[in-house]
């Protein structure tokens, strides 16, 4: 786990997780429980300017699964307001770093 530091207010530091790689059509469990499953699954890209993720939440046998897009040039992006840095992206696979919050407000 590596923290972080904020130059303005060094109060307001965010830890950056481990990163994750995604390859296309594999799902990666973000927060397992019994009852409850979140995961992303990479969806690949469209076209070389777009890549694709799918957000996907059940509970027991009802879920959802929202199909994001976003523009390859996107360095952060935002899932249920759980920041991720983006560090590289290709047609085969992706490579995610969530960020943080030390205070707990961002997580799913």
């Amino acid at each position: 786990m590596l923290l972080e530091t904020n130059k303005y207010n060094p109060c307001l530091c965010n830890v950056m997780e481990d990163t994750i790689t995604i390859s296309v059509g594999e799902k990666k469990t973000l927060r397992p429980s019994l009852m409850k499953w979140i995961g992303l699954v990479y969806c690949g890209m469209p076209n070389e300017n777009t890549f694709s993720l799918s957000y996907m939440e059940t509970t027991g046998y009802q879920g959802y699964a929202l199909n994001l897009f976003y523009p390859k040039s996107m360095s952060k992006i935002k899932i249920k307001n759980v920041e991720f840095n983006v560090v590289s992206v290709t047609p085969e696979k992706i490579t995610l770093q969530q960020i943080k919050n030390p205070l707990g407000k961002n997580s799913f």
